[in-house]
């Protein structure tokens, strides 16, 4: 019996022994990595069966030693180069006894370009360009500096600030552009633009990029030659048709000389794109079809003239072509304290907007539609005809107007107008009507193939300079940055 319990003994001694000198079986850790430009933050997790009270971590970095006795489960690691690969491993101590471990490799990030930016303003004169655009970042924190190109020549390099002007341009010549965004790594980022000077010189047209009401909007306006800080001068709101691009109208329209010679600005904005009955273009919302409120946009534009430039707010006109006819009609009846007379040109109203059509006060109105139009056509419903009724009737004119056979100047163009005058009681009754036999949808005087006989614009401005609004709404100074 003795013999039997010591054999047990014996045999529970060795096996304790043999335990106590077995290696300890080395764990796996799970390694993460977040790698930056120059630096990357490697992390674990625990290891298991043990507290993190009694694990130390060292980390190496391509064989070297970075860090040891480190206590808690992650560690930054600096001073890298950018786009670089990279291998390690960590380990894991318990009372000096190497207890997990796991290799890991990563790459640092490349070098990227500045962020994006746009350019919100171009202005153009008869012999330079000015620019102005919002701030490019770049992403490693690197300062960024802005570099002209004009027909790929470098202008200008290196500017910190988000402005400059480009002398020394040829007048009325068209320029591609290029503003680059660098990094001092010489990495970039270019955003391109156009345009073209003027021939008449101290006058400005500027091109100008906004955000209104959750929508991207833009604007062109032409300041004349003439223009005195200290005057106030009329401002003229004029839309274009149906995907028409107010940028590249305003560069060309004949308007910019009467506003020269008579002092007053010229603004047109740009619609946005909008699809119905299956073609998507740009086109105003005159006939409650889109989400956006154009009408809110010209009464704000109204706003931003009359803070930057101190418009005359009793001489605010509004006119426009086809889709901008429309819109004209559209805008008036939410605008009528702010806008003193208008002049729709091809443009109706659609039924929904006719349809209790209703003004608090006599409104000038110069009107012109070719009977030989066949995109807006003059007898639709409602028609040319029962809109002037309208008018007539709102502004207290008489029924019978005076009727004017205006000469045939131009033989050749295959129209001639007839000019309907209504008057009222006051000078504010006043409507034109000009009906342009055999005419299309065109503006007369101003578009190859349209009437010759009368110049829509020339038409029109005397019209409207007849007309002032006493009355008018105050304006609001808006933020124009």
């Amino acid at each position: 019996m003795r013999k039997a319990l010591l054999l047990i003994s014996m045999l529970f001694s060795l096996t304790f022994c043999r335990k106590a000198d077995d290696p300890i079986p080395v764990q796996t850790l799970q390694v993460y990595i977040i790698q930056d430009y120059n630096s990357a933050t490697v992390f674990w997790e625990r290891t298991k069966d043990y507290p993190d009270s009694a694990v130390e971590y060292a980390v190496y970095l391509d064989e070297k030693l970075l860090v040891s006795h480190l206590k808690q489960r992650s560690y930054l690691i600096r001073a890298l180069s950018k786009n670089t690969a990279y291998k390690g491993k960590i380990e894991a101590w318990s009372d000096s006894r190497k207890i997990a471990e796991q290799e890991f490799e990563f790459r640092t990030l490349e070098d990227q370009p500045p962020g994006e930016f746009s350019i919100y303003e171009i202005g153009t004169g008869n012999n330079s360009v000015s620019l102005k655009w919002s701030k490019s970042s770049d992403p490693e924190k690197s300062p960024v500096v802005y570099d002209i190109y004009l027909n790929n020549q470098l202008k200008i390099s290196g500017i910190i600030d988000l402005s400059c002007t480009v002398s020394g341009l040829i007048p009325l010549t068209s320029y591609t552009g290029e503003i680059v965004a660098r990094d001092s790594a010489g990495k970039n980022i270019k955003t391109a633009f156009t345009c073209n000077t003027l021939n008449v010189t101290n006058s400005k047209l500027i091109h100008r990029f906004i955000e209104y009401k959750g929508y991207s909007r833009d604007f062109a306006f032409y300041v004349p030659a003439a223009y005195d800080s200290t005057l106030n001068i009329p401002l003229v709101i004029n839309l274009h048709g149906a995907n028409g691009n107010a940028w590249n109208e305003i560069g060309i329209t004949p308007f910019k000389k009467i506003a020269d010679r008579e002092n007053f600005i010229l603004l047109m904005p740009q619609a946005l794109l909008g699809s119905y009955g299956g073609q998507t273009f740009y086109q105003w919302n005159a006939h409650y079809i889109f989400a956006w409120d154009d009408v809110s946009l010209l009464n704000y534009l109204i706003d931003y003239m009359y803070t930057r430039y101190h418009v005359d707010l009793s001489r605010v006109y509004l006119s426009g072509m086809s889709n901008g006819g429309y819109m004209t009609f559209f805008t008036i009846r939410q605008l009528q304290e702010r806008i003193a007379a208008i002049a729709p040109i091809s443009g109706l109203m659609s039924w929904n907007v006719y349809d209790g059509y209703r003004l608090n006060r006599p409104v000038p109105l110069c009107y012109m539609h070719g009977t030989a139009d066949n995109i807006v056509k003059i007898d639709g419903y409602p028609s040319a005809e029962m809109l002037i009724n309208l008018w007539v009737a709102n502004n207290n004119c008489a029924v019978s107007p005076v009727v004017t056979q205006m000469p045939d100047i131009a033989n050749y163009d295959n129209s001639t107008v007839t000019l309907y005058q209504y008057n009222g009681d006051s000078p504010d009754s006043e409507i034109q009507y000009y009906k342009i036999v055999g005419g299309g949808h065109s503006i007369p005087g101003v578009e190859p193939g349209a009437n010759q006989d009368i110049n829509a614009y020339e038409v029109i401005w005397s019209f409207f300079k007849r007309h002032t609004l006493p009355e008018h709404a105050e304006g609001q100074i808006v933020d124009i940055n």
